[in-house]
């Protein structure tokens, strides 16, 4: 059982790093979501998460043609757009976590119905934020050996 430790430093293999955001949380964060992420952060997490991308437009309520109107346009995310690309990224670091840096693990664990969530497949509830709350909520247990 692992010991919940906020302070621990990142790894280099934490998707919010290659997304190219400030930090995982805090103000810098904040105000980076106000401003827009690049529409090149869903490359970047279909390369690293090997979701297709109609899936990570999916899982983020992301329209495939407001996409194209951003990419066309200035090239940023709204900052609503830009915030379920930082859940999508969170819950996946929290993933990888979990599965102590095993990134195939954890992305066939996001992809399977599991118990702790009423057999949905944690995947399927990162479209809105009551759902990544109770994925992130069972990785916790997970992680501190809770299974109840």
């Amino acid at each position: 059982m692992r010991t919940f430790s906020p302070s621990k430093g990142p790894t280099n293999n934490e998707l919010w790093r290659s997304a190219g955001f400030p930090a995982s949380r805090g103000p810098e964060l904040i105000l980076r979501l106000r401003q827009g992420l690049p529409v090149s952060v869903i490359e970047t997490i279909h390369s690293w998460v090997g979701f297709p991308k109609a899936d990570i437009l999916r899982i983020t309520g992301i329209n495939a043609k407001t996409l194209s109107r951003r990419k066309a346009g200035s090239g940023i995310l709204s900052p609503e757009e830009s915030e379920k690309i930082a859940r999508l990224i969170r819950v996946a670091d929290a993933a990888v976590a979990l599965f102590e840096g095993d990134r195939e693990k954890a992305i066939s664990w996001l992809r399977k119905p599991v118990r702790g969530l009423g057999n949905e497949t944690p995947e399927s509830l990162l479209n809105t934020e009551s759902g990544a709350v109770e994925v992130l909520e069972l990785i916790g247990k997970l992680e501190h050996g809770v299974f109840s």
